[in-house]
């Protein structure tokens, strides 16, 4: 095993839109007390060596026992905890900023972890039912997480859960499936790793009834009636008309906007790069509507510009400064659906509470993460 192995690993999932959106995931690799962890910006699909942060183990597991003052609230806790985060960096490693999840990777015994949110495992993550779906599932092969903010307070409840399970089972696990987030796999080698996210794959899939169709279709909109509606929206989103519009329809995205029940599902958003990608509500429209005075009262109303437009039976809008950011938001809103049809075979739509999401809207590790 070398560093090597863990950017061929991370790469080979990273290109794989079916496990990694954007900024998504991250990934870490331990030697000599060392753990060498995904830098927070960075993308899997095309890190390199120098973009993986090394980390001293040891001070990464005081910071799970360490007490923090009692009158904290979660933000300065997490501001603490950061600063602690930070002190944890080698020598030389300075001017890189780890993943967040890095205490996390480092509590795992083993020398591989492998963190994703791909939409079909996020389907059971998100799911009314998805905690007895897993049990049933999974049985001991797999802990689950109630939904928990990222962050410190995320790998203590965490470690907790892990001595816990391997008081019991006689060993550390291998498969973590967090509420509203993801899953982690850990291993030795690179082909225990696949196994393990094959088989969560797999097992997942067996449970799955109804898969979402991205199949194209012509959208009831005529295209000068869409360009006319992208320079609306660049004009709204963007000083100097500099920002990017996309436009965006198919077979599951028609069936999700054609009126606004069947768009509840995707109201809200389901986890942490939702948010980050896609604010947390877009912003949905009737046709003939005044889309300067929707957008205007959405901004003021919510202090930010939405990110996605959707047009009752027609498709969405996605708005970036520029054409990386939009392309961003369009792959998660997309990624969100999926989740939506995934999870009708875990008791439907599970959406983030208003109080987590409000975390992460304000939280400045996922601003720092965004800006990167």
């Amino acid at each position: 095993m070398s560093l090597k192995d863990l950017v061929s690993m991370s790469n080979r999932y990273g290109s794989d839109e079916e496990y990694v959106l954007a900024g998504g995931g991250n990934t870490s690799y331990k030697e000599n007390g060392i753990l060498y962890v995904k830098g927070s910006g960075a993308q899997l699909s095309d890190i390199k060596t120098e973009q993986f942060v090394a980390m001293d183990i040891q001070k990464l597991h005081d910071m799970i026992v360490r007490v923090y003052p009692e009158n904290m609230s979660n933000d300065e806790r997490e501001s603490y905890a950061l600063a602690d985060m930070m002190a944890a960096r080698k020598p030389g490693e300075e001017n890189k900023r780890p993943s967040v999840e890095c205490v996390l990777h480092a509590i795992f015994p083993y020398k591989l972890v492998l963190h994703l949110h791909p939409p079909l495992i996020n389907g059971l993550t998100c799911g009314i039912d998805g905690k007895d779906a897993c049990a049933e599932l999974f049985g001991t092969k797999a802990v689950w997480i109630d939904l928990t903010k990222p962050g410190l307070i995320l790998s203590q409840v965490c470690n907790n859960a892990f001595n816990a399970y391997t008081e019991k089972y006689g060993k550390y696990p291998q498969i973590v499936i967090l509420q509203n987030h993801g899953v982690f796999v850990a291993a030795d080698t690179l082909d225990e790793i696949d196994r393990l996210m094959g088989y969560v794959v797999d097992t997942i899939k067996s449970r799955v009834k109804d898969y979402p169709d991205f199949s194209e279709i012509k959208s009831s909109l005529d295209p000068d009636n869409i360009e006319n509606i992208k320079d609306q929206l660049k004009t709204l989103y963007s000083e100097n008309n500099t920002g990017e519009v996309l436009f965006c329809t198919n077979k599951q995205v028609d069936e999700i906007v054609s009126d606004i029940d069947s768009f509840k599902p995707v109201s809200k958003p389901f986890s942490p790069d939702h948010i980050v990608y896609c604010k947390d509500i877009p912003l949905f429209i009737e046709p003939g509507d005044d889309i300067a005075e929707k957008f205007n009262s959405y901004t003021e109303r919510k202090g930010y510009k939405p990110n996605i437009v959707a047009v009752r039976g027609a498709g969405f809008f996605a708005l970036g400064t520029d054409p990386k950011r939009a392309a961003q938001a369009k792959a998660l809103f997309l990624d969100a659906i999926k989740i939506a049809v995934y999870a009708k075979s875990f008791g439907d739509a599970n959406p983030l509470p208003e109080e987590f999401t409000e975390f992460i809207l304000n939280w400045e590790v996922e601003a720092y993460r965004i800006k990167t």
